[in-house]
């Protein structure tokens, strides 16, 4: 989810293939490609205006002609699954030849970090995985990360087409992989994935410009921001603000060797509030680095055991002292720290912290879980949340307006822009979708977000309603007293209401998220599920189970709620012994976790606190692990609430 400093801004000069002499092919058209079966197939690409162009593919030969702006393209008609060989493309100045091709079924598979998150990046999984692997029929390339203001013809790719075999499993995303592993043990027939994602990055980034005219504020970003960026001068404009960055974060070494001293003043600095991001005390869209300073009071008491300091995940970097001695650092942004304390840091009175962070993206601070932040003195835990000081020492510079450059590939449209439009022309049998976890602050808005991208998509495809399927937020984050407020919960519930889209699908992941870990590691389950959802929608299986149970209606009966539900395939039941997430309430809308039990095909829930109840929710909460209602499938329930806003 995260984003270096300076971000690579290599390709943004990329241009549409210009009209010339050379005959020019775009990246998807190469050796090892993947053709949609049972679908026309469009080849296209640049040459002299008015210069024929033959093809000869599968024993046929067909023509076209270069018009006036140097394109040309022609269609061919649908073939069937397997291998169809060599794809022969002249013109009077060249010949371009395509090996080795296959028919088959192409995916577009797209989102932020964890549709990008690799093989590679699970390491028990490449323990096992690689060893069966190789399977020349699954292919799969890679679109580079790229932003742009205009629409691109071309993609640029950071790998080209590429069979899985134990070399080149590990570059591929680890959702798409099961996806297609589970898709090709079922149809026998070659799998082709698309797979362009960018981790951290919203819906609105991967919309149309047409569709996000619906979102005022987006379209006056892209119109007021974006658009006036000059594109040819930002590699130079970049260049300057990163020699500028790294004078100031030298100098903030420097600095630091006064700012960690106990008797340093700093009453000057900002009033701050530990644990909390900075986005959320007056520093909206920094990064950089910055400074903290706060206090905690030790008795001599305290002074006689061990001692660790505990703090939540710090995003990105820090390092620490207390009482001007070097604690600790750690460089996982989403990862809690632990330091273990030397017994003659610690003084009896007040103690003092200074913490040096870096946020290179995204949001920037210690994650806000108060009981994360603490002193273990033996058996005594000490708080130490609450008030600190605050002094940012280094920024990166905005390119243009509001938009700073690390972040300049969330603004709207861009990233279609760049990786999506260029492949508007490829025949595809559908898309998966795994994204959300950026758009959570703003979920209400996302309940028309993203079934507007989805639609811009199929507009742009011109290839009818085809199936989109997604991944629900997995669980993660656990912060609040649930049953509460959630945003995670509120997109989720967003993300449910899409699927009155017709043709799309939902994988639920609830049960396999990381409470500390945005990026949970238990990819198969993800990409499996959402080839359930694929046999049921794009290949017709119409007996597949392909989704957990499905909320249907409410019964009141004794002061006792009777739920029903669908998609409850051969039955429902309980993974552990007590069925658990429900919560109820009365007209008052005050929830407190209920009593469920599962009665035949019906789920009764009740509480002896509510005596006359009315809502129901379940799995409403950001990180819903104990949430265990299934089906006999194996899939679990989708996360509901009867109080709607």
């Amino acid at each position: 989810m995260k984003f270096r400093i300076p971000i690579a801004l290599v390709g943004l000069l990329a241009l549409p293939w210009p009209a010339a002499a050379q005959l020019k092919l775009p990246s998807l058209l190469a050796d090892h490609m993947v053709l949609q079966q049972g679908k026309p197939l469009t080849i296209w690409g640049w040459n002299t205006p008015g210069n024929p162009v033959n093809i000869r593919f599968a024993a046929r030969d067909y023509k076209t002609i270069t018009n006036a702006k140097g394109e040309w393209q022609c269609e061919l008609p649908s073939m069937k699954a397997g291998a169809a060989g060599d794809m022969v493309i002249a013109s009077k100045e060249q010949t371009q030849t395509i090996h080795d091709i296959l028919i088959g079924e192409v995916w577009v598979c797209s989102g932020q970090s964890n549709m990008k998150w690799l093989m590679s990046q699970l390491p028990e999984d490449m323990k096992t995985e690689p060893a069966n692997c190789r399977n020349n029929a699954i292919r799969y390339l890679t679109v580079k990360k790229e932003f742009d203001k205009v629409q691109r013809t071309d993609a640029v790719l950071l790998n080209g087409w590429r069979p899985i075999d134990s070399n080149t499993l590990g570059d591929c995303s680890s959702v798409a992989y099961y996806f297609a592993r589970k898709l090709y043990e079922r149809l026998k027939v070659p799998i082709g994935l698309l797979v362009t994602s960018w981790g951290g990055t919203p819906a609105q980034a991967w919309a149309d410009t047409a569709s996000i005219r619906s979102f005022p504020n987006y379209y006056a970003t892209y119109r007021k921001d974006i658009l006036p960026l000059d594109f040819q001068s930002l590699q130079e404009q970049v260049r300057k603000n990163d020699e500028l960055y790294k004078r100031e974060e030298a100098a903030t070494s420097i600095a630091m060797r006064e700012y960690i001293s106990e008797g340093y003043d700093d009453a000057r600095w900002a009033d701050f509030q530990v644990p909390k991001f900075w986005e959320d005390q007056g520093y909206p869209d920094i990064d950089g680095v910055g400074a903290l300073r706060f206090r905690f009071t030790l008795t001599e008491a305290d002074l006689r055991g061990k001692a660790i300091l505990y703090m939540p995940a710090i995003d990105d970097v820090d390092s620490t002292w207390i009482n001007g001695k070097f604690v600790g650092t750690g460089r996982v942004w989403n990862e809690p720290r632990r330091y273990e304390i030397p017994a003659s840091v610690l003084k009896a009175g007040t103690n003092t912290i200074a913490l040096w962070k870096l946020d290179t993206g995204g949001a920037g601070g210690l994650f806000n879980e108060p009981n994360g932040l603490c002193l273990q003195l033996g058996e005594k835990k000490v708080s130490l949340s609450g008030p600190a000081k605050f002094k940012l020492l280094a920024t990166v510079k905005p390119l243009s307006g509001n938009v700073v450059y690390s972040a300049l590939q969330n603004q709207p449209s861009v990233l279609f822009n760049a990786m999506i439009h260029p492949l508007l022309k490829y025949s595809i049998r559908g898309a998966i979708w795994y994204q959300g976890e950026s758009n959570v602050d703003r979920y209400v808005e996302y309940r028309k977000l993203f079934p507007a991208m989805i639609e811009s998509w199929r507009k742009n495809w011109k290839q009818g309603d085809f199936p989109f399927l997604f991944a629900q937020l997995a669980s993660f984050n656990p912060g609040g007293v649930e049953p509460a407020i959630s945003a995670w919960a509120g997109l989720r519930e967003a993300q449910s209401m899409t699927l009155r889209l017709p043709n799309t699908g939902m994988a639920v992941t609830t049960d396999v998220g990381d409470l500390k870990d945005i990026h949970p590691r238990q990819k198969r389950p993800v990409g499996e599920r959402l080839a359930l959802n694929a046999f049921r929608l794009a290949y017709g299986f119409k007996s597949e189970v392909y989704s957990g149970p499905v909320y249907a209606s409410t019964e009141k009966k004794e002061g006792k709620l009777l739920l029903r539900f669908t998609s409850t395939g051969n039955g429902l039941m309980i993974k552990g012994d007590k069925l658990e997430g429900f919560a109820i309430a009365g007209a008052d809308k005050k929830f407190v976790p209920a009593d469920a039990v599962i009665r035949g095909d019906l789920v009764q829930v009740s509480s002896s606190l509510v005596k006359d109840p009315v809502y129901v929710r379940y799995a409403w909460a950001n990180a819903p692990l104990a949430a265990n209602l299934f089906n006999n499938a194996g899939l679990p329930a989708v996360p509901f609430r009867t109080d709607k806003d």
